[in-house]
């Protein structure tokens, strides 16, 4: 026993092992009978790659070869719903009633995903960089600037559900920009 378990674990022996694992990968490769992009054999070997080349050159409408940053993604107008609901949310991040921690993250809650709630969870309200809303939300595609005394605040709405609201416009990104 003690003789095999030197063989095995020599050079030799670990050359050994891993030259059969690559021959085992390299079998096992080459019986494969369909790969994700060879347009499906069918059980005889015959391809049909013709008709399934097409899906890959459909246009999706949301991608182009010349895509860059936010023109990627076809316009999306909020509805006013959405764009109240991120004005509610920006009155309560401002903790204009003065919670602590605990109740201005409890107050937040109804007004955000559940992912956003992660994000959220232990945040200080003194880090709020803002104390008023200074005019008029200016909603672009799917996300709303919100003017404040010392920036911008920029909500991405998402129509979702939560355990809270049920299901509406939701604030699933916040980003601050600094005036």
């Amino acid at each position: 026993m003690n003789r095999a378990l030197r063989i095995i674990f020599s050079r030799n022996g670990i050359v050994v092992i891993i030259l059969v694992l690559v021959l085992g990968v390299i079998a096992l490769a080459s019986q494969r009978q369909q790969t994700p992009l060879d347009g499906g054999n069918s059980a005889d070997g015959n391809s049909t790659s013709e008709a399934s080349s097409e899906a890959f050159t459909e246009d999706d409408g949301f991608a182009t070869e010349n895509c860059e940053g936010d023109d990627c993604y076809p316009d999306i107008e909020l509805p006013q719903e959405a764009v109240d609901r991120s004005v509610e949310f920006a009155e309560v991040w401002l903790n204009p009633n003065g919670f602590g921690a605990d109740n201005w993250y409890n107050s937040l809650l109804p007004f955000i995903t559940d992912e956003q709630a992660e994000l959220l969870q232990g945040v200080d309200p003194i880090s709020v960089p803002a104390k008023e809303i200074t005019g008029e939300p200016v909603p672009e595609g799917t996300k709303v600037g919100i003017p404040m005394d010392t920036g911008t605040l920029t909500l991405t709405m998402t129509e979702s559900s939560n355990n809270l609201s049920g299901t509406g416009w939701l604030v699933s990104a916040i980003d601050w920009e600094q005036s």
